[in-house]
């Protein structure tokens, strides 16, 4: 198996790079290039003004494998040897590897390196890097995200390096191919699991321009092997609260957004309809993630009462305001996975039922107190804080309505809204009962259901970075080892059939929401992003692997007369 996709498409126009300001004026730059009007120079090419970002202070962090690192790190800075899209799984595009091809037994791989890459150090990309940036997902696990399960790699001559797996592999060649090259010779010198970088040296299409706590920058990398296809030349991420994001957003201030948005059409798109516009594929699921190495969450009737209480529907139209509806008993994303589900699974639906709820927790030994809230054999009340980061706006409606409708069968998860980095420290350690976790669809459904429910994730300390519910469970592992022990496409729908009767009947996570790419995008500047006519690539400017074909198409708006 071989992937030799067409590279890069034609070349664009390469923009003139802006004067880098100041740290000082930064601030007050993200303000005065808000509109076309606003230029005082008629011929200077604006940057691109992006929310991808929920924080309000920024901390300098571009370590690539760190969870609190800055949008723009990975992808832009530090790129895959390939670029995978879970829009077009069928066809990647090459970017520091020339080509990657699978042996037969799909047990190892040979990735030809792409000559002539530098680093902005000016140090050449070498294979020595792709070796090392391969091992260190090996010897380094809080750098494999995506536990690909990397058993060695060396160099083979000049350009090739050939990376041995711990059985065949098949199915991991899109999480090979997003996987990111690091220079050796910086990367050996910190201990990458904890150091912050704030100075990156990378190979991508952009660099670190200027940083502050209120604003950094990227500029276009003119040492980049593929310059000529980024016309963009300087990127500007403010920080925002969720009030001056939406603020912002009204008045035409951000070119690119990935942040949720109440009453789009009217704050947002009726103010400019000519360029305003939105695309909210769906992508994921949002699951109600109980923590399972507690032995009270194991009992399955305890999940599946609470699941019987939920009204997907109504956190669908209240909470996510219709722009996405209730998810699949069995987790995948509609319509992106639907020919996927198999057909004792097809036309099912969840189906709210409180009065079914309150007979199956009674009959699990959850008798309500007093006071109307349950409480477990061992007398462990039913009534648990369920914390989720306070930006996510989304995510705080969605916990409202779930609380309304689990109080009426006498389970409390109260709303808990923290910062992001207590959050994820809390999900990834396991010291939380119950919170709400994101599962990204991937190039099928077997990244969904690895990442959501796979023993690999698994570590001697209890952190981990996905599996967050840590489910860990043999004839899961199984399943999904099946699956990408063979490219028969037969035989990987029966694994899949059998992930999703996991999912359906033992309910490891509870299915909540369809979870959108969020996507907004203002073309009065720039244009060429992605819609529903032209879905090349998810829109999120959070998307990793995405924003580099995204800033790839951009080109600059051309006003009525040809200037600002």
């Amino acid at each position: 198996m071989t992937t030799t996709p067409e590279g890069p498409g034609p070349a664009l126009r390469p923009g003139r790079r802006s004067v880098l300001l100041g740290a000082g004026s930064l601030a007050a730059a993200a303000s005065t290039l808000t509109a076309c009007g606003a230029e005082t120079d008629p011929d200077a090419i604006p940057p691109l003004r992006i929310h991808a970002n929920d924080a309000t202070i920024y901390q300098p962090n571009f370590n690539p494998f760190a969870p609190s690192a800055l949008q723009g790190a990975t992808g832009l800075i530090f790129e895959p040897l390939m670029v995978y899209t879970a829009m077009d799984p069928e066809n990647p595009v090459p970017w520091v590897a020339e080509s990657i091809t699978f042996a037969e037994d799909g047990a190892s791989a040979d990735i030809l390196v792409r000559d002539g890459i530098v680093f902005t150090d000016d140090h050449p990309l070498t294979a020595a890097d792709v070796v090392y940036s391969l091992l260190m997902l090996r010897d380094k696990p809080a750098t494999n995200g995506s536990a690909l399960p990397v058993a060695d790699a060396v160099q083979v001559d000049e350009r090739t390096v050939r990376v041995t797996f711990e059985g065949p592999s098949f199915a991991f060649a899109p999480t090979l191919g997003n996987s990111y090259v690091v220079p050796q010779h910086i990367f050996e010198t910190l201990d990458v699991e904890k150091d912050v970088i704030v100075d990156p040296v990378g190979s991508g299409p952009y660099a670190l321009g200027r940083f502050s706590d209120q604003l950094y920058t990227f500029v276009r990398n003119d040492k980049h092997w593929a310059v000529e296809e980024f016309e963009v030349p300087e990127l500007y991420f403010p920080s925002y609260s969720t009030a001056t994001f939406n603020t912002a957003l009204q008045a035409g201030e951000i070119d690119w957004s990935g942040g949720f948005v109440a009453n789009v059409d009217k704050i947002f798109v009726q103010r400019d309809p000519e360029h305003r516009g939105y695309y909210y594929p769906g992508l994921g699921v949002v699951n109600l993630t109980f923590n399972l190495d507690k032995p009270f969450w194991q009992d399955l009737e305890l999940r599946r009462g609470i699941s019987l209480a939920i009204d997907r529907r109504q956190i669908a139209d209240i909470a996510m305001l219709g722009y996405v509806g209730p998810p699949h008993p069995t987790g995948l994303p509609r319509p992106t996975f639907e020919q996927y589900i198999s057909k004792q699974y097809q036309g099912l639906e969840f189906e709210p039922d409180p009065d079914e709820a309150e007979r199956v927790l009674d009959a699990a030994g959850y008798p309500r107190g007093k006071d109307g809230v349950r409480a477990g054999p061992d007398g462990t009340r039913l009534e648990f804080p369920l914390q989720i980061p306070s930006g996510f706006v989304d995510w705080v409606s969605v916990t409202q309505v779930l609380d309304e409708q689990l109080t009426r069968i006498g389970v409390r998860f109260s709303p808990q809204g923290v910062a992001m980095e207590s959050w994820i420290e809390k999900r990834n350690g396991g010291t939380f009962d119950v919170t709400l976790s994101i599962v990204s669809a991937g190039a099928s459904p077997w990244f969904l259901y690895r990442s959501m429910l796979s023993s690999e994730h698994r570590s001697e300390d209890g952190t981990v970075l996905a599996n967050f519910q840590r489910w860990y469970d043999p004839e899961t592992d199984e399943l999904l080892a099946d699956f990408t022990a063979t490219d028969d496409p037969v035989a990987q729908q029966r694994c899949i059939d059998g992930l999703e009767t996991v999912v359906v009947e033992k309910l490891p996570a509870l299915p909540l929401v369809t979870a959108p790419n969020w996507f907004n995008y203002n073309t009065a500047l720039w244009t060429g992003f992605p819609d529903d006519e032209n879905p090349y690539a998810l829109g999120a400017p959070y998307s990793p692997i995405d924003r580099i074909l995204v800033l790839r198409e951009l080109t600059r708006t051309q006003p009525p007369g040809g200037a600002s």
